[in-house]
């Protein structure tokens, strides 16, 4: 069967000769053989009476692709011809993946637990391993029989006027330049805004000049910015989940439709997500702080990396975070252990630093551990010309005195003022100072062939579920 030239031949039907069409071996690895039972003489039947509702689907070199239980029907019905689709890309004899397009052209399919899971472990041919988490499958199916509440008033949001159009075009600028950090915090959008300032909004007839609009590192401008994204992700204007408020959680349960749909969801990965651990023969234990929830794709991002364990204070740790680091260190086995940091420059964060080491260092944990802020650090401030935090360190803090003395200065800057791929590069930067990287090289390497190893292994399992 010859190659389509035209892609929107692929919606065309077409008779083609029966003997002319060949079902793939590889379904019936998959699936079985095609059983002749009760369903299939109901779909002869029907097929009979109401002919194909779908033609078969077929690769350019005349392989079913979707439909092997229909085109056993149609030799039952002793067909001379039978109504086609060719797909215009997928050639048997050249792919390399044909078990997984398979798999993908017939979920609709019926299928026994057996062909569930072969299909899932049939349907990764590849031996790169992922990290990719399961599909989720979810459906709210609730009803309540309760008395609701009465809701006074309506809550509605208004289109953004023509008048702030160049600050939505600027903020929208910052949100898609950041795609690779979502979600983002306002926060960031708003340091990222002060690079090149818009006007907030365009004077009509106003006894101010346009630089009066400008928009300024303080606190005016910034809840200018809060007011202006809300209504821009409700209308569509920017997309809902470039932002974020990591700094309330929530909490979501997931259910399955029945128990084909669980081991079908618990099947796709199965084997996959396998990794060395990749600090085993390194010489420290290491481990990373960061301050606050809106730095958690950045930090997990170099966590992931190296297979580092990152917690978040949220503020001064309480004990529960230095438990579980104490006994991390402890069960690594390694003699030293040190804390990489991130924390805003200012009171707080230069003594949330101070304190993590003062408190693994003490009793009951008793780490020798050394400290390293990577960020944020007075010459990254100044390398940078970072825009300070509009609010700035009070003199009414019980450690106010002592940042001025340390400093120089009551001025501060957040962790957010940085750019994302400069505090990834900075701390990657520190992880590799404190590791072994040619062990953690060869790791890599033997992680890699492991895979391999799992890949056989998974297609060994298929091989051996009986039907």
């Amino acid at each position: 069967m010859a190659m389509i030239a035209n892609p929107l031949e692929r919606y065309a039907v077409r008779m083609v000769p029966s003997d002319e069409i060949n079902p793939s071996p590889e379904n019936d690895e998959i699936y079985g053989p095609i059983v002749h039972d009760d369903q299939m003489v109901a779909l002869i039947e029907s097929i009979d009476d109401n002919g194909l509702a779908e033609p078969i689907l077929l690769t350019t070199d005349g392989w079913i692709l979707s439909g092997h239980r229909r085109f056993y029907a149609s030799q039952c019905l002793e067909w001379s011809e039978v109504p086609v689709k060719v797909h215009p890309t997928i050639c048997r004899e050249n792919c390399d993946d044909y078990h997984r397009k398979l798999t993908e052209y017939n979920p609709q399919r019926v299928k026994t637990v057996g062909a569930t899971l072969r299909e899932a472990l049939l349907r990764d041919q590849s031996a790169d391993d992922t990290y990719a988490a399961i599909r989720e499958h979810h459906e709210a199916r609730c009803r309540v029989d309760v008395d609701f509440m009465d809701v006074l008033g309506e809550k509605t949001t208004r289109p953004i006027s023509g008048a702030k159009a160049d600050f939505l075009r600027a903020a929208q600028k910052i949100v898609n330049g950041m795609r690779d950090y979502w979600p983002l915090s306002i926060r960031q959008i708003h340091y990222n805004l002060l690079n090149d300032p818009p006007l907030t909004q365009t004077p009509k007839d106003s006894r101010y000049s346009a630089e009066h609009f400008r928009y300024r590192n303080d606190k005016s401008s910034y809840t200018k910015l809060v007011r202006l994204l809300g209504p821009a992700r409700k209308n569509g204007q920017i997309p809902m989940e470039s932002i974020d408020d990591a700094t309330r959680p929530q909490v979501y349960h997931r259910g399955f439709d029945n128990v084909s749909h669980f081991v079908q969801t618990e099947v796709e990965n199965f084997l996959s997500g396998y990794h060395r651990d990749r600090q085993a023969d390194q010489p420290r234990h290491i481990e990373i702080l960061g301050e606050k929830n809106t730095l958690m794709v950045m930090l997990k991002r170099v966590a992931s990396e190296y297979h580092i364990p990152l917690s978040l204070a949220r503020g001064f740790c309480s004990l529960p975070v230095w438990r579980n680091m104490s006994e991390r260190f402890r069960r690594s086995g390694k003699e030293s252990m040190v804390l990489l940091i991130v924390s805003d420059f200012d009171p707080e964060g230069l003594e949330l630093a101070d304190d993590a080491i003062r408190s693994l260092r003490q009793a009951p944990w008793n780490i020798p551990v050394e400290g390293h802020r990577v960020a944020v650090e007075r010459y990254q401030v100044d390398e940078l010309g970072l825009a300070a935090d509009f609010n700035a360190a009070k003199p009414t803090s019980s450690r106010f005195k002592s940042f001025v003395s340390r400093t120089g200065s009551d001025q501060s800057w957040e962790c957010e003022s940085l750019p994302p791929d400069y505090l990834i590069e900075q701390l990657k930067a520190a992880v590799e100072a404190n590791l072994d990287m040619e062990t953690f090289r060869k790791v890599l390497e033997q992680e890699r062939s492991d895979c391999d190893e799992l890949l056989a292994i998974k297609r060994q399992i298929a091989g051996e579920l009986e039907f």
